[in-house]
């Protein structure tokens, strides 16, 4: 280095250390032969070095002072600078500053503001700096070399009285601040230690009484005992805190020895003091007015010897025998009133509210009535926040839910706020009126204890509260003369309810009314008034926002279903003794019938508005009256209007007025108003809108009474406002069908008036809303309803569908003079196509219906048949899908033709549902180009074209899998298409879409491509695409929004050409999004990517991923870009999967720009080198750079060697990085540690959750750090939910950290926790933390208290596998008990695989309740005595709430009857009882059994599980008690019990007498002696089991005629079969008739599953089935047949095929071990072929042919297995699941496996393969023939 670059160097040096490191070089170079007054006078950090430079210390060869003085004051940053002018060492040997001077740099770069202050202090002088004061402290050699140690340990004496009086300072404060008399508690708590008492009551504060302790010596710097006693003695716990900042750590236990026995006494008489206890004593004891005070009270009395040691007791005895005379009397007085009043409130309101089941609806007349009970509405569950559900958004549906479950929420659920939402008129009101009439009359038990209060919102008036309201139904005089309280009877009532609102129910009614200004309810579900009573509020949707974030449930009242209706219907007429009429309306809507079809019978309109309960009034009226119901809807909403006008008449008191008994004598002002009404819905219903403005109604009408008559009768509900100053007032139909109806009739009456005009009929004929409006209008016009059919009658193929659809609601009596009137006025080219197409629509009508082509006439008219066909296949219309495909002619027009025509009504059904068009489009696939041509003229002909808007053959392909799409087709597609937007195709090639496209230009035909919008080619072989013909289609498709064409075989090629055309004609694209990744553009020019991207301004993103690219594609792309002046957006290029390991620095930070907010370092195949060059190149190159990421994943590079700085300066260039994943990365501890000193030595704050490092070995990261790390891992993690974990809703999975992931040891936690004491209280964010797998025997209690401390918002702990024990356990637990902290209540707890052997009963019990409600007693190592002494403990307590209870292999030999029974009469939530190898003695389980049936206690036990237990003695009545004790037993496993014959001896009297077990399902008898069981037995066993589905008796010596009985078990009986599964493997069945088996298995309906393994089948055993099957012509529903480990060798191809045929139902076919060789397997291929090409099977699966010898197979014959199998299952099902062929040791070899694929035949991946165990060499090589026609490879 030469002098210049020195200088250089120097500059920039100066340039970058701060001001305040300036102060610290003067520091440092007092010790060089340089002057101290031109030291401390230089300006900056280059005058400094200047005067190095005289001395020779620092020279342009020999800079190694700068190297030291970096190492020694910490300025990393400079490494970088000098770095770039020389080489930096590797390590500095600091040999230039002597130990003193570094001590002296340490001392100056550690002191704090405080530490300055106090120095100052000391030695007298005023300092901000630290270098600052250093240097004067050096000046006046008060800081020498000698002199350091003494002025440390000042500094340190110092520091240490001055934390001892801050901390009594802080005690202080605290004391005084939570309340002044406890200063006086202190003095009397210290009056033994302090001689002067006058000093000692003198003392102002906390501190003066500290000190008095300080001087008596009782109190030190060095030892604060007195302190930590003083806590515990007054119970000022929260000084604790304040203690342990300043003093590490707190003792766990204190015991107190400073304070004695008496001195405690009275301090705890002081705490206990209540105010009128004091006035008691002073006034007893003549206490001083001036010592009435608690603490001087006890002062006086100490001093006058009443409360002197001796004394004490003889106070105490005194006082409490006052107190208890006293208390007596004032209890029970208290205890008559509050019981007085409830008594007389219960009263009151019972016989209030008797009588709130009548009611008068809105708009009846005030002298009617109905009864609530019979007005019962379903509910539907909104919202729920609790135990039930978890919430859910206001949008969401909820689930549905009945009163009874409601009901059951709000009395389990303490202080309960329920909120009831529901349109007007669907029943609120009647639901609340509901509870409070069955409260008042005992019908239901639910508030049956509570005081319940039915109160209207309305009524809340203006400063009036709850209390108030409830108090106001409460007549006070008569409240006074029968409870003969004489105090004032409205403050008795506000207080006794105030008092005890646990005990309130309110029901409150209409929030939707509550009045401006009053008091809202929200401060009850806020629980800031009545806080424990149960609410229920009503209100209208809207303004409901608050109440529902606070509710426990949000329910919503739909209104009433089928069931409903059907008890309203019941329950109304029973209650006015009408029940026969009742009746009758209940077969007129057949709510009888249990096909839900079925119901609402011909009058399906009627049924449908029952729904809502003011509706379903209305119709119950119009049944009264007239004993019937209109068929069609406008008589129904006829007879409804006529209904709503006569309640209003008679509401409004008009007695006087006419009935109005028919719609046509409605007086002509009502008239003229529902027109008036009818014309403003018809208005708000084109665009869907209900609401009815009274302000614009009147602009419409001009007239005021016109307006009332329209909006007061009841067709519409007025809405509360929205806002209170919003004046506006809205009317809502409680149905829109009431707005359809009265905008029908208006329309009706305008067009029979011919006054509606022809673009208010196109408005009428098209609007999508307005289709119920049409319907009503042609009910109203009645014979005059051609009138508007009329403008339907034009030839196209949308208006015929149309008239056939409303032409049926035509009445029948009209419809021939409406026909007649239509074909008067039909065009002759509209009649010649209905003659066409009228022969069509006849065999639509007799499709797979011969009998109805007899009852159509020939002249049937062709609108009458299409709306037959429109109601007889509106329901199926898949019919009418395959009628098209059946049609068969020897002229293809015709069938063409008939094609169209029956198009129209598919069309017309399915609308724009492409999926049912798909069977239609496979069918076209396979037309000629000549038939399409055909069939697009017939489609010209009347203007149909699909109304799909989606066209795909993507995930289905043509039939014929081989042929591809034509070009001819595909130009069909779109030229018939009117709607298209999607477009999906992969079946085409390249050749094909240019076709496509040159007739496009050829055709001038662009309105074809017009509205598409998303194009994908994806998987096709475009790889003779012309790319002139994707200019065409950019020109063709203005509005295209996606082309997608990946892994579509192009080359660079293409996309040159689209550039070359695009530059020539200069084109501009219009496109977002353009995907091309996954194919070969190795050969393309980054240039011409970046001339297309100049060429389509709006594009948004360009997927070139995976595409082969190269970094000198980048670089091309890039400087193309630039020199262009086109600006690259974030997110606009995606570039993954492509590889650019080359690439330098600069062009990384240009990709980094390019790929936003994230970046995936795998994502481009980048290294550790590239990692290391962008930060070189940032951090060194262009400092000015900041990367732009927000999330960065660097996971899996090895970043063993990255230094901590080149981590730190990563954070430096990311300010916007929130999260960096750097897994599996080879990080250790310490580099992390460093990592984050460095960024905070840097002022770099990092960001909570930034980091992810899994994977990595942490484990010696420094306590210090690893407190702050736990605060920046980001938690997040759902990869490792396991099954368990994801059905517990109670753990939250975002908030996860497992302490294994980083490799962290008992020690970090412990020593995590020590520091986190020292910081926050609220330090981690985790609700879950799992440190299982490490050894926390050294954990204490306390330890672990703290970290639930440090752990606010924890859940869920998991400490499995962690070498506790029960003691240990029982630590943890005591010291929680201690700190208020409940386990089991707010956090769970799970401690598996601990060995909590040395557990005690009661610490168990609490562990039990840990677990929830499963339990396995092996998982805690526990024994039989744990079990014992568990059951005594629990015996005592409340019963255990477990369902699942795993005794598995726990040694129970020694167990008692009595201790079981007793277990499980704690136990009466118990499902599942697993007891396998217990040990347990039958004579015990027989006692138990016996107990259980004495005390007639019932079970619920679902599972019982006994395996393995020696029950041999078990009496003959086993069966038979256990079907009284465990009815609902569904699993019962007593396999390897040495059970035999004898335990079922006594089923037959069992059967008998009709005791059975009609819940099992399943039951286990393997393994047992069954070899004299005889037919009689399995017959009663049959009929004491009657749900028996799986029966397993394996391996138990099974008696020939057993078994061929054994099928159809009990069928002599006539007990109906229910058995699925039959297991007899293992059975020596050598000598079975088969036959006779095989005669009988047929009668076993429901059989499914056989298991016959390992039976020494004999070579008779399948001839003996197939000759039975063969001629009994069988055929089972069996779907699995297991065979294997038998002796099947010599198969016969015919045998199989019978057995076979009898099976189409046979999924699975297990033929393992069976000695089966290659002729064998060539004989069952035979088999499938033949039954494949038969479709007998079309669900078969599995195949499993493991262990046999196929050595000499050929491959062909292997391939052709493969094809045979695969025809045995529908392709439809082998789109979910592939195939599984096991062919796993069977003697393959390597050319077997390679000439069967060579010879393969399938043309999909439909199968997943094992062939493990084979004698395969080239294991790799075969793997990658078989991927490419194996779905599925098992690894081999």
């Amino acid at each position: 280095m030469d002098k210049p670059d020195l200088l250089e160097l120097l500059v920039e040096l100066c340039e970058n250390i701060a001001k305040k490191d300036v102060e610290m070089l003067r520091v440092l170079y007092r010790d060089f032969p340089v002057s101290i007054t031109q030291l401390e006078g230089a300006e900056s950090a280059f005058d400094i070095f200047q005067l190095l430079e005289a001395p020779g210390l620092l020279t342009p060869t020999n800079i190694n002072i700068l190297f030291q003085t970096i190492e020694i004051t910490g300025l990393a940053h400079l490494k970088m600078i000098i770095e770039r002018y020389a080489t930096y060492p590797v390590t500095v040997e600091i040999d230039m500053f002597s130990k003193f001077r570094q001590d002296v740099i340490d001392l100056g770069k550690g002191l704090s503001v405080e530490e300055i202050q106090k120095i100052c202090q000391i030695y007298g002088c005023s300092f901000r700096l630290p270098w600052k004061l250093i240097q004067h402290l050096e000046n006046s050699s008060v800081l020498t070399k000698e002199t350091l140690p003494s002025f440390l340990d000042t500094l340190k004496s110092s520091q240490a009285t001055e934390d001892f009086n801050k901390l009594l300072s802080d005690l202080s404060e605290a004391i005084e601040n939570k309340s002044k008399e406890y200063v006086s508690m202190l003095k009397v708590l210290c009056a033994d230690h302090v001689n002067v008492q006058a000093d000692l009551w003198k003392a102002k504060t906390a501190f003066d009484v500290f000190k008095l302790l300080e001087e008596a010596g009782y109190l030190k710097t060095t030892d604060i005992s007195i302190l930590h006693e003083m806590i515990v003695v007054t119970g000022l716990d929260h000084l604790k805190e304040i203690i342990e900042r300043y003093m590490q750590p707190y003792p766990d236990q204190v015991s107190v020895i400073h304070f004695s026995a008496h001195r405690q006494n009275i301090m705890r008489l002081g705490k206990s003091l209540s105010n009128k206890r004091l006035r008691r004593i002073c006034c007893e004891y003549e206490v001083p007015s001036n010592h009435r005070s608690r603490w001087k009270m006890i002062k006086y009395l100490q001093e006058n010897d009443r409360l002197s040691e001796e004394n004490i007791s003889m106070f105490l005895d005194k006082l409490k025998q006052n107190e208890e005379s006293e208390s007596v009397t004032l209890v029970k007085f208290r205890r008559n009133q509050d019981q007085t009043i409830r008594d007389y409130l219960s009263s009151w309101m019972r016989r209030l509210y008797k009588d709130e089941n009548k009611m008068t609806p809105a708009i009846w007349h005030k002298g009617h009535t109905v009864d609530v009970t019979s007005l019962f509405t379903d509910l539907n569950l909104r919202q729920v926040d609790g135990d039930m559900v978890k919430p859910i958004s206001i949008q969401e549906e909820g689930r549905p839910t009945t009163l009874k479950e409601v009901l059951g929420l709000v009395k389990s659920t303490e202080a309960c706020k329920l909120l009831i939402t529901g349109k007007g008129g669907m029943g609120k009101t009647t639901l609340l009126k509901y509870l409070a009439h069955n409260w008042a009359t005992g019908v239901d038990s639910t508030f049956s204890d509570k005081l319940l209060f039915l109160i209207n919102v309305r009524d809340l008036h203006a400063r009036k509260t709850i209390v108030d309201a409830a108090v106001q139904t409460i007549m006070p005089e008569t409240f006074r003369q029968n409870t003969k309280i004489q105090e004032d009877p409205v403050k008795v009532l506000e207080t006794f309810i105030t008092d005890h609102d646990n005990e309130l129910v309110l029901l409150l009614d209409g929030l939707d009314e509550l009045e401006e200004g009053a008091t809202s309810p929200i401060f009850l579900f806020k629980n800031l008034e009545l806080r424990k009573s149960s609410v229920i509020l009503t209100s209208r949707p809207g303004n409901t926002a608050k109440f529902e974030q606070c509710c426990k449930a949000h329910i919503e009242v739909k209104g009433f279903n089928a069931a409903s209706i059907h008890e309203f219907i019941g329950k109304y007429y029973k209650s006015c003794n009408k029940v026969d009429l009742g009746q009758q309306l209940v077969r007129k809507f057949n709510l009888d019938s249990i096909c839900t079809h079925m119901r609402g019978g011909s009058n399906k309109e009627a049924f449908e508005l029952c729904s809502s309960p003011f509706l379903l009034l209305k119709i119950r009226t119009i049944w009264e009256e007239k004993q019937q119901l209109p068929a069609d809807l406008s008589d129904l909403f006829k007879d409804l209007i006529c209904c709503i006008l006569n309640q209003y008449r008679n509401k409004s008191g008009s007695e006087a007025l006419e009935c109005i008994d028919e719609f046509d004598r409605i007086p002509e002002n009502q008239r003229v108003a529902i027109l008036a009404l009818g014309k403003y819905t018809y208005e708000g219903l084109k665009t869907n809108k209900l609401t009815i403005d009274r302000f614009l109604l009147k602009e419409m009408v001009k007239d005021d009474e016109l307006v009332k008559l329209a909006l007061e009768p009841g067709f519409v509900y007025k809405e509360n406002p929205v806002a209170h100053d919003d004046l506006k007032q809205i009317y809502t139909p409680p149905h829109k069908l009431i707005s359809e109806a009265v905008a029908g009739f208006y329309l009706s009456v305008q067009i029979d008036n011919e006054t509606l005009d022809a673009d208010e009929f196109q408005i009428l004929r098209s609007n999508e809303y307005l289709h119920m409006t049409r319907i009503f209008s042609i009910e109203f016009l009645g014979v005059n309803a051609g009138k508007l059919l009329k403008n339907w009658l034009t030839n196209e193929a949308a208006n015929y569908f149309s008239l056939a659809q409303y032409f049926r609601y035509v009445k029948e009596k009209y419809k021939k003079d409406v026909l007649n009137n239509l074909d008067k006025i039909m065009s002759p080219p509209m009649r010649r196509k209905c003659s066409e197409m009228h022969e069509t629509f006849r065999m639509v009508l007799c499709f797979q219906n011969e009998d109805e082509q007899q009852n159509l006439g020939k002249n049937e008219h062709l609108l009458q048949m299409m709306s037959n066909c429109f109601v007889k296949y509106e329901s199926k219309p898949e019919k009418l899908v395959q009628l098209m495909l059946s049609r068969k002619s020897t002229e293809t027009i015709n069938v063409l033709t008939s094609l169209v025509h029956i198009l129209i009504m598919i069309d017309g059904l399915y609308g724009s549902h492409f999926c049912i068009h798909k069977s239609y489009f496979e069918y076209l696939a396979q037309l000629s180009d000549d038939d399409i041509n055909v069939l697009t003229k017939k489609m010209e002909e009347i203007k149909f074209t699909y109304s799909s808007d989606k066209f795909s053959f993507d995930k289905f392909k043509a039939p014929n899998q081989k042929k591809l799409l034509s070009s001819k087709f595909v130009s069909h597609v779109l030229k018939s298409s009117s709607n298209l937007r999607f477009m999906t195709l992969n079946c085409v090639k390249g050749c094909t879409l240019n076709a496509v496209f040159s007739d496009l230009i050829l055709n001038n035909d662009k309105e074809s491509f017009f509205k598409l919008e998303y194009i994908c080619f994806r998987n096709n072989d475009l790889s003779d695409f012309d790319g002139l013909s994707l200019v065409i289609l950019f020109q063709a498709t203005p509005k295209l929004r996606e082309l997608d064409m990946s892994d579509c075989n192009l080359s660079g090629r293409i996309v040159n050409t689209v550039v070359n055309e695009l530059q020539s004609r200069q084109l501009k694209l219009f496109l977002p999004s353009l995907i091309v990744s996954h194919n070969y553009f190795e050969d393309a020019d980054g240039a011409s990517f970046a001339t297309l991207i100049r060429f389509a301004p709006e594009l948004k993103y360009l997927d070139i991923g995976s595409c082969s690219l190269t970094t000198k594609f980048l670089s091309n792309l890039l400087d193309e870009c630039d020199r262009n002046g086109v600006l690259l957006s974030d997110h606009l290029l995606n570039l993954t999967g492509n590889k650019f390991v080359d690439i330098n620095g600069a062009s990384l930070v240009k990709l980094v720009k390019l790929s936003g907010q994230s970046f995936k370092w795998n994502d481009y195949s980048l290294s550790v080198a590239n990692f290391e060059s962008i930060l070189s190149y940032v951090c060194e190159i262009d400092c000015r750079v900041k990367l732009p990421w927000t999330k960065l994943n660097i996971s899996g590079l090895d970043l063993s060697s990255t230094t901590a700085e080149a981590l730190a300066c990563l954070f430096e260039i990311s300010p916007h990085l929130c999260k960096l994943s750097m897994d599996n990365c080879n990080l250790s501890g310490s580099v992390v540690s460093d990592v984050l000193d460095k960024c905070e030595s840097n002022g770099v704050v990092l960001k909570e959750n930034i980091l992810s490092l899994k994977g990595n070995n942490l484990s010696d990261i420094d306590d210090m750090s690893l407190s702050a790390l736990l605060n920046l891992i980001c938690l997040s993690d759902n990869t490792r939910k396991g099954r368990r974990d994801r059905m517990d809703s109670s753990i939250d999975h975002e908030t996860f950290l497992q302490w294994s992931d980083y490799s962290f040891s008992t020690s970090n936690l412990t020593g995590m926790i020590n520091v986190s004491m020292l910081g926050s209280d609220d330090p981690f964010s985790w609700r879950r933390l799992d440190l299982s797998g490490n050894n926390l025997v050294s954990i204490t209690g306390n330890m672990f208290v703290t970290l639930l401390k440090l752990s606010p918002h924890l859940n869920y702990l998991k400490m499995n596998s962690c070498s506790l024990s029960g003691k240990c356990i029982k630590n943890i637990l005591d010291e929680c008990e201690k700190n208020g902290i409940k386990l089991n209540g707010n956090i769970r707890l799970s401690l598996k695989s601990n060995d909590l052997s040395d557990i005690d009963d009661v610490t168990l019990v609490e562990v039990v309740g840990f677990s929830g409600k499963s339990f396995e007693w092996s998982e805690y190592s526990l024994s039989f005595t744990n079990l014992r002494d568990f059951v005594s403990r629990v015996h005592d307590m409340d019963k255990l709430m477990w369902q699942n209870l795993d005794l598995n292999d726990v040694d129970l030999s020694l167990l008692e009857a009595k201790s079981l029974f007793d277990l499980f009469e704690v136990s009466p939530k118990l499902k599942v009882f697993n007891m396998n190898r217990c040990h347990l003695q039958s004579n015990v389980l027989a006692d138990v059994l016996n107990r259980l049936k004495e005390s007639n206690m019932i079970l619920q036990l679902t599972d019982l599980f006994l395996k393995g237990n020696d029950f041999h003695g078990l009496g003959s009545d086993t069966f038979s008690t256990l079907t009284q004790c465990i009815p609902d037993l569904e699993k019962l496993d007593m396999s390897d019990c040495k059970l035999t014959c004898s335990i079922m001896k006594d089923l037959p009297m069992s059967s008998s007498n009709k005791i059975q077990l009609k819940s099992l399902q399943a039951i286990n008898l393997s393994g047992n002696n069954f070899k004299e069981l005889t037919k009689a037995v399995i017959t009663t066993f049959s009929n004491c089991f009657p749900a028996l589905e799986h029966l397993i008796i394996r391996s138990c010596n099974l008696p020939v005629g057993i078994v061929q009985y054994l099928p159809e078990m009990a069928s002599k009986m006539n007990i109906p079969l229910t058995l699925t599964s039959i297991d007899i493997g293992g059975n020596d069945l050598s000598k079975v008739k088969w036959a006779i088996f095989a005669s009988r298995i047929s009668k076993s309906t429901q059989l499914k599953i056989v298991k016959l393994d390992s039976c020494h089948l004999p070579s008779t055993f399948l001839c003996d089935i197939e000759r039975v099957f063969s001629r009994r012509e069988l055929k089972l529903r069996l779907t699995d047949i297991f065979l294997h480990h038998n002796d099947l060798s010599n198969l016969k191809k015919d045998v199989v095929v019978s057995i076979l045929s009898a099976l189409p139902s046979l999924m699975r076919l297990y033929l393992d071990n069976c000695n089966l060789k290659s002729k064998d397997l060539l004989a069952l291929i035979e088999a499938f072929s033949e039954i494949g090409s038969r479709r007998l099977l079309r669900v078969f699966n599995t195949l499993r042919l493991h262990n046999n010898d196929f050595s000499d197979i050929d491959g062909m014959s292997l391939a052709l297995l493969f094809k045979c199998v695969y025809s045995l299952c529908a392709p439809s099902l082998l789109s979910f699941i592939p195939q599984l062929v096991i062919l796993s040791s069977c003697g393959l070899n390597d050319g077997i496996i390679v000439d069967m694929v060579n010879s393969w035949q399938v043309e999909t991946k439909a199968f997943k393969l094992t062939i493990d165990d084979n004698n395969i060499a080239d294991k790799d090589a075969i793997k990658r023939k078989l991927k490419g026609i194996i779905a599925e490879l098992d690894d081999f």
